[in-house]
């Protein structure tokens, strides 16, 4: 895709979203790194640029999402030159939540908003988080605000997408829609039901912190797994040797988002493609066993790390690492499916075994 003049007339309603999102989060970069942010836990912890859980490392894997979706619209012939087409009503829907994240970070900062967001936080939670939590003003001054920007992310590329290029558009951006508003989604029910307190979500780590105490078992390792009755209660794996060294796993950590989002996605990669449905249905299960695997591996690589190097080693492991093993097997897997896919690796094995078997069998007769 060449940046030409012409090519930028004729795509303008693509480069000028993806121009304004990288400008957002290039600003709230700037700021994060040289401690310009207006709230004061942002600087003295860093902007979280980092860390996946809750961090802003998503809105830069995001970015690069919709990049890559850029191109592939501006590819497309039948939409090259639908910018001259547009009414001053789509043309103005485009422009002003392109640049929303933009404008909504230079507020926050610089303009009173932040004080603003956090006000409106703790009126509609702030009792709540210091009534549950041991830190009531980490959900309040962090993760109450970094939810609000994938919400905001979230709405101006659902809006942009969907005013420039409708249902076709979001086909193509289906990938990095799902992820940004998934992350928001996920970000804003652990804010909200903090430390497992969606019980929905927390019933199913369960069978994810017991598979992770019997692999850690196998691999020698004393430990004790314990849950208290209740649906929102969170399995505890202890250590048993040395010091007593606890893990609470609530269902973030149990991978329980990155599962569900695993499902969103691969559904909507899968849904227009012209593979067939029982390789739909077999992709799908081995994407969904893969993800369920790496969500114990998660878990007990935290424990490892816990146990071997203490717990600010554990914890940094979860909030910076953590997150990476979901998402890095999810993107891994979706290529891999492509690869298979368009150089019909599935169609030579099978032709493969097929001369290996006759191959086999005239050796056999042979002999």
């Amino acid at each position: 895709m060449r940046l030409t003049s012409d090519f930028i007339k004729r795509n303008w309603l693509i480069i000028f979203p993806l121009a304004s999102f990288a400008a957002a989060i290039a600003l709230l970069a700037f700021l994060s790194y040289f401690k310009l942010e207006s709230i004061v836990l942002f600087n003295q912890n860093g902007g979280f640029f980092d860390e996946t859980w809750k961090g802003r490392m998503f809105l830069v894997v995001f970015l690069m999402l919709f990049m890559f979706e850029s191109v592939l619209m501006g590819q497309q012939p039948a939409h090259g030159n639908q910018a001259k087409a547009k009414s001053w009503l789509t043309i103005l829907l485009v422009v002003v939540f392109a640049l929303f994240p933009l404008a909504y970070a230079v507020a926050f900062n610089f303009f009173g908003v932040g004080q603003t967001v956090l006000s409106v936080g703790n009126a509609l939670r702030g009792s709540y988080w210091r009534a549950v939590t041991v830190n009531g003003a980490q959900f309040l001054e962090r993760d109450w605000p970094i939810t609000l920007e994938y919400i905001v992310f979230s709405v101006s590329s659902f809006v942009c997408v969907l005013a420039g290029y409708g249902k076709a558009g979001l086909k193509v951006f289906s990938i990095s829609l799902a992820f940004v508003a998934g992350i928001a989604v996920f970000f804003f029910i652990d804010t909200w039901f903090p430390y497992g307190a969606f019980w929905p979500f927390q019933v199913l780590t369960r069978p994810t912190a017991a598979a992770a105490a019997g692999l850690l078992k196998i691999m020698g390792y004393r430990l004790s797994y314990t849950v208290m009755p209740g649906l929102a209660s969170s399995p505890i794996l202890t250590s048993g040797t040395g010091l007593p060294l606890s893990v609470t796993i609530d269902w973030p950590c149990a991978g329980i988002q990155s599962l569900l989002l695993y499902s969103l996605i691969i559904l909507l990669f899968l849904k227009d493609s012209s593979i067939s449905k029982l390789r739909k249905v077999v992709y799908f299960a081995v994407g969904a066993v893969g993800m369920y695997s790496v969500n114990v591996f998660r878990v007990v690589t935290y424990f490892t790390v816990m146990v071997n190097q203490g717990l600010n080693a554990a914890n940094f492991f979860h909030d910076t690492y953590g997150e990476l093993f979901s998402a890095g097997w999810l993107f891994l897997f979706i290529f891999a499916v492509l690869i298979v896919e368009r150089f019909d690796l599935i169609e030579k094995a099978l032709v493969k075994a097929r001369s290996l078997r006759n191959l086999w069998r005239r050796m056999k007769s042979a002999v």
